[in-house]
């Protein structure tokens, strides 16, 4: 009998054991969050947006304007569509390219409508939709003292927005190349244009549609030169959703692959990137990628792996 209560006991013990372990493994595990319902109950999206992300999210007066902020407004219509709801209420959120991700994670905006450009880091605090543009890494200057070889910003303080992939890619530029560039950081592209036009850093990194915008909108585009070479491959820019919450960004991929496989998507491109651009009538005359026509091409339900195409 003292045997099989020692082995009862033990049992016990194990069993208890496995529980706390379980239990413990619970408390660690991601928390599901259903942003669809919250939706739903609140009769509310909140969307995040930038004030300087030229033509993808800008303030225009009052209201945010651009690519991105449309496609968000048409991905909102498939949610009043699926939710059922007559009305839907838009609050905006203003954000920056770091304070983003802490606006998603905890939950104060449902889907940033800002390109965010793709990394493994980055995936691990925010989720990605599908993505609707591809941007290389590029670097401006003024052209009084442009040249295309990084060597020659060795030495020189060069500006690159805070909370951006390019600050990781430089510095893997510097360290590849044995260079000594001096990384100076921004929170806001139309200061840091302007601190370059003054001619207090040699030059400014970023993607190169975005660049584009910004020599666009100054009055002198001209005094200008963008770099032939690239940083980088093409990457691809996502909306930002909420981590641990596959169905919302099953709703939010489906819409946007309707979205994209659509007539309606070459008249949205074409009027961001290929047509004066109001108030200032500017147009970027930035032809649609091979990437991008590749993924809306086909006029199928769209997937896509971000891990495979790094």
């Amino acid at each position: 009998m003292s045997d099989i209560f020692r082995t009862t006991k033990c049992m016990l013990m194990v069993l208890s054991l496995l529980i706390t372990l379980c239990a413990n493994c619970a408390a660690r595990a991601p928390q599901a969050y259903n942003t669809l319902e919250k939706i739903a109950s609140q009769k509310t999206i909140t969307l995040g947006y930038q004030e300087d992300a030229f033509p993808f999210s800008w303030q225009d007066g009052n209201t945010p304007a651009g690519y991105s902020i449309d496609i968000c407004n048409s991905i909102v219509s498939a949610l009043k569509t699926k939710l059922q709801l007559k009305n839907l209420k838009i609050e905006w959120v203003k954000a920056n390219s770091a304070s983003q991700f802490v606006l998603i994670k905890n939950h104060m905006a449902d889907i940033m409508c800002i390109p965010a450009f793709y990394s493994q880091s980055r995936h691990s605090m925010s989720e990605f939709s599908l993505p609707f543009y591809f941007s290389s890494t590029r670097f401006v200057m003024r052209k009084t003292e442009s040249n295309d070889n990084l060597a020659e910003l060795s030495g020189h303080s060069v500006l690159v927005k805070s909370g951006t992939i390019y600050v990781e890619q430089l510095q893997k530029v510097n360290a590849a190349n044995d260079l000594d560039i001096n990384i100076q950081l921004d929170t806001n592209n139309i200061t840091a244009f302007n601190e370059l036009k003054n001619g207090e850093y040699s030059a400014l990194i970023s993607s190169t549609v975005l660049l584009k915008g910004m020599i666009a909108q100054t009055p002198n585009p001209e005094d200008y030169a963008l770099s032939d070479i690239a940083l980088s491959a093409p990457l691809p820019a996502g909306l930002l959703l909420p981590l641990h919450d596959k169905e919302f960004k099953e709703f939010v991929d489906d819409a946007l692959s309707s979205l994209m496989t659509s007539n309606e998507f070459a008249a949205l491109y074409n009027k961001w990137f290929q047509s004066p651009i109001p108030p200032k009538a500017i147009n970027l005359n930035i032809p649609m990628s091979d990437n991008l026509k590749a993924l809306t091409a086909a006029k199928k339900k769209i997937s896509f792996d971000y891990e495979k195409y790094n």
